[in-house]
């Protein structure tokens, strides 16, 4: 095991505490009537907010805590019933008195005395309703009265509903068969520090991954993440125990793997390492896998650790303990001393056999075939792996599982590393928390300055919801005060501390409450052993890993960890697609969480991503075509477009905790934004697929979309089919028919998942029937000044078209207007008014980066139709493509198209040519084969005519 952090303790006594109970009285037999007996209960009552109110049918946005204090609790809300050695409810117990504290808690007395088989049963909405001979019903918050101080909570209710379920379909209390039939008072302690063991570890698996509010208890124990997460736990817990003594030698020679996953705002990695030892040398190897991309998983090794060679330096400090020469720095990298078969000692690579500083490893082994692989990876640890394994896949033969049971050889005093002035140890005021505690008697209250309310108190944030206060009285007292709501706060249980001396250093000893330790959101500790030191002129706190205290973890044979990772893929996650699953119009961050679990893969949005995300844009289109677009810029505001146009407004973004993006559409009303959650990301395409919780004031719902991610620049026009043009004859290089051209335009334009950039009338036109948002087109070919050129459109309508006009800024030989239409498929088609001079055009969008439009057009000319030498035909002409701006119509600069000279007038016929006789019509003179160069309708880039020339007379 390579970090002293992992120590938890399972402690058989208390150091300070005296043992609670009453042990003197009899135990009540296993069946039929218990012998009379009362024991006083006191119960602290914690569920989530939207639970609460879902019972009472009410509506809840997003909660600030997880869990509150219920202090809205009767008589009538409480049940209590024997659970016979089957698991079915056999009698109900009596609870002859409840008192309610107005804090969420509750004193009751109850007819029984410890029992692992009592369970008392809290009804949020109403009366609890149960039937002998029945298992225990679903609905309901639950705990067994196992101690005489007790935290019912939504993570206890679902693990011990999950443990009676299981004795139910065994009929048999299986490892807790003993202590259900004794009843001994030690054992019955220690049943429930197991029980609350496994709550945590629900707690911490499982809540991640679902949200609660606005669901009832009976709605959430119906959830099958909730069963198949709880029931497997109790697998992985029961075979745990009922494992056999294994050979400790033959496992460190064959070597153990501890496997291990993480998530977070920082990316997701999943580890996995081994350990061995030869009988001379412990060699540690550590492999990796970084999500990263799209690559599908591979170990990659990454440090290997020679307990006889590796050396480390100051910087490779993880942790400190306390020995007679002081702080020693502990590398977090074990090495084996000697072992047996029964057992085997080791320290730190820091240490050696002399600073008594080691620990006894013994273990039990378990065969893992035929067992699901999700049930053996279901720590806080190592869950996130099984996204990538299939729910059903099991172990095959050969692989094996091991229990180590760990035994520190002495009381061990145990620091994080506060070198080189780092706070993460240190103890700060609850009133000041940024100046920390510089000395132990700062710490103690006086008894005639107790604080009355939070705001008074003298104490220090065990965690992020409980508060440590040490009073300086004869019975030195510690008070723990627990937040039961946002703001609110209550004395929750106390506890003694008490002054002592380590290593010549002052220390204050104190010994967290089991209740206490259930209730914190983010204990930081693993057991209830703790102490307070003054170091580097700070307090700090640190955790005491007692003599003979066991600690316990797992581990896999070879075979076992070579199964685990030829399972594991990123096949197995949901594939790339809508996911519509939780879309509501009546929504909260519960929900959300739930709708995001259910559609993720292993995407989120990270620390890293949301930095490579900035200045790249995201694109929409919805099902109508419209397209939209966010940027987000470095300095935490965005950008939003709308059919290519930008909006104003003060916009703000921020990335959250829970890996949320938080946009807000205008930073000045402060309940109106969106939180949207990565789920899912296709590598081939740029596409993200999204979650969005949107509130606006007291209503939120929650929807989906997928955007497309496009760096700056990056829009290219799609060439592929083009005809080419030829400047000598105005002509296209390659006659292109129109068919073709559809069949190109399909071939290039960029469709993901039904998402077709077309055009539309709203993109278009704007607001129909006002000409102040008409819109125009710009080329991005035609870029050289003064020779830009214009599709002006406007929304005035006549017969089946809307009119426009075709504008070249250099008014070389054209001006002309035309009629425009948006055909079913979303091509834009427009043709000139004037048809003397036919031409046609159509143009369909291939591409969108969501701020411009790459378009493929197909031109026709009627002059290439009429031309006998040309013989185009009707559906014939060009294709070409381009890059389009949409810009305000009201900007395109109004041009005066310069008109070709007349022609010269020839007063006499030229020398050689006789006259027509007197009396008889002269030859008609040839029409002009089409319009002059240099107009739109021929392509011709120049005018053929000198403007600049002075005309002969």
């Amino acid at each position: 095991m390579r970090s002293y952090l992992g120590y938890t303790l399972l402690a058989i006594s208390s150091l300070l505490l005296a043992a609670c109970g009453d042990s003197g009285k009899p135990a009540e037999p296993v069946a039929g009537t218990p012998v009379p007996v009362s024991t006083t209960f006191t119960v602290s009552v914690d569920a989530p907010d939207g639970m609460v109110l879902a019972a009472n049918q009410g509506f809840s946005l997003i909660s600030p805590a997880y869990a509150n204090a219920v202090k809205h609790l009767t008589e009538q809300n409480f049940a209590a019933v024997w659970l016979d050695d089957k698991g079915k409810i056999f009698e109900s117990i009596d609870i002859t008195r409840l008192e309610a504290k107005g804090d969420g808690n509750y004193v009751l007395d109850a007819g029984t005395r410890a029992r692992i088989n009592a369970v008392l049963l809290v009804d949020l909405d109403g009366v609890p309703e149960y039937t002998l001979g029945e298992s225990l019903p679903t609905g309901l918050l639950m705990t067994p009265l196992a101690a005489e101080r007790l935290a019912i909570s939504l993570e206890s209710s679902l693990t011990f509903y999950a443990l009676a379920q299981r004795v139910v379909a065994d009929e048999s209390w299986g490892v807790f068969t003993d202590v259900f039939e004794s009843g001994a008072q030690g054992a019955v302690a220690l049943a429930l520090e197991d029980i609350n063991k496994i709550a945590i570890d629900i707690r911490d698996t499982l809540f991640p991954k679902i949200g609660i509010q606005g669901l009832t208890l009976k709605d959430l124990m119906s959830l099958t993440i909730v069963q198949t997460m709880t029931e497997g736990r109790l697998e992985r817990f029961f075979t745990e125990q009922s494992a056999v003594a294994a050979n400790v030698l033959a496992i460190l020679n064959d070597g153990y793997w501890e496997i291990s996953a993480s998530e977070g705002n920082q990316g997701k990695a999943i580890f996995a390492d081994t350990t061995s030892y030869d009988g001379n040398e412990t060699t540690i190897s550590e492999f990796s896998w970084d999500k990263s991309g799209s690559e599908d998983i591979t170990l990659t090794e990454v440090f290997t650790y020679f307990s006889n060679s590796t050396s480390f330096g100051s910087d490779d400090i993880r942790s400190q303990v306390l020995t007679n020469q002081g702080w020693v720095g502990l590398f977090n990298y074990l090495k084996v001393q000697f072992s047996t078969d029964r057992s085997a000692l080791l320290t730190d690579a820091a240490l050696n056999t002399d600073a008594e500083r080691g620990v006894t490893l013994e273990a039990k082994v378990y065969a893992l075939s035929g067992k699901k692989m999700h049930d053996f990876l279901s720590s806080k640890q190592n869950h996130y792996l099984t996204r990538y394994i299939e729910d059903d896949m099991t172990f095959s033969d050969g692989a094996s599982g091991f229990y180590f049971t760990w035994r520190p050889e002495n009381e061990t005093y145990l620091l994080c590393d506060n070198t080189n002035d780092k706070d993460t140890c240190r103890a700060y005021p609850y009133l000041a928390p940024d100046a920390g505690f510089t000395s132990l008697d700062d710490i103690k209250t006086p008894l005639f300055n107790v604080g009355i309310t939070i705001d008074q108190v003298n104490g220090f944030k065990l965690s992020d919801n409980i508060v440590a206060e040490f009073i300086g009285d004869d019975f030195f007292t510690v008070r723990y005060w627990s937040r039961i709501a946002a703001n609110e706060w209550t004395i929750q249980d106390t506890g003694v501390w008490a002054p002592t001396t380590v290593s010549g250093k002052p220390v204050i000893r104190f010994d967290v409450p089991d209740v206490i330790k259930q209730l914190a959101d983010d204990y930081a500790f693993n057991g209830r052993n703790l102490f307070l030191i003054e170091d580097r002129g700070f307090v700090n706190i640190g955790e005491v890993l007692l003599e003979r205290a066991e600690f316990h973890y797992s581990g896999f044979d070879n075979d076992a960890k070579a199964q685990i990772f030829a399972a594991a893929t990123r096949d197995n996650l949901p594939p790339f697609g809508e996911c519509v699953f939780g879309n509501t119009s009546l929504a909260n961050e519960g929900l959300f969480l739930n709708a995001v679990t259910e559609c993720g893969g292993d995407e989120r949005f990270t620390t890293q991503s949301v930095s490579d995300l900035t200045d790249k844009t995201l694109v929409q289109i919805s099902e109508e075509g419209e397209i939209s677009a966010h940027i987000l810029r470095s300095d935490n505001s965005w950008d939003h477009y709308r059919n290519t146009l930008k909006e104003t407004s003060s916009r703000a973004w921020s990335f959250t905790e829970e890996g949320y993006l938080k946009l807000f559409g205008n930073t000045n009303i402060e309940d109106e934004f969106d939180f949207w959650a990565l789920t899912s990301y296709e590598y081939q395409q740029n596409l993200l697929a999204i979650k969005v919780f949107s509130q606006q004031g007291q209503q939120a719902q929650i929807t989906n979309l997928m955007a497309r991610e496009y760096l700056p620049g990056t829009l290219a026009a799609c060439l592929d089919g083009d005809s080419g043009w030829d400047q000598t004859t105005a002509t296209p290089v390659v006659k292109e028919s129109l068919a073709n051209y559809n069949n190109q335009v399909q071939l290039c334009k960029q469709i993901w998942f039904g998402r077709n950039p077309i055009f539309t009338e709203a993109l278009l036109v704007g607001q129909s029937g006002d000409n102040r948002d008409d819109k125009a087109l710009t080329f991005a070919s035609d870029n050289e000044e003064g020779q830009e050129r214009y599709l002006k459109l406007s929304d005035t309508f006549q017969g089946e078209y809307f009119l426009g006009s075709y504008i070249d800024k250099s008014g070389c030989g054209f001006n002309f207007d035309i009629r425009w239409k948006i055909e079913d498929d979303g091509t834009l088609y427009y043709e000139s008014v004037d048809e003397s001079y036919p031409m046609n055009e159509r143009i369909q969008i291939t591409d969108t980066d969501g701020l411009k439009l790459a378009i493929k057009a197909f031109n026709h000319q009627g002059r290439w139709q009429t031309d006998e030498s040309l013989n185009y035909g009707s559906d014939e002409g060009e294709i070409w493509s381009d890059i389009v701006t949409l810009i305000d119509a009201s900007s395109v600069p109004n041009v005066v198209p310069t008109e070709p000279p007349p022609p010269v007038q020839e007063e006499t016929p030229p020398s050689g040519e006789t006259p027509p006789p007197e009396g008889e019509t002269p030859p008609a003179e040839e029409e002009p084969a089409g319009p002059p160069a240099g107009t739109i309708l021929n392509d011709g880039e120049v005018c053929a005519f000198d403007v600049t020339e002075e005309q002969a007379p």
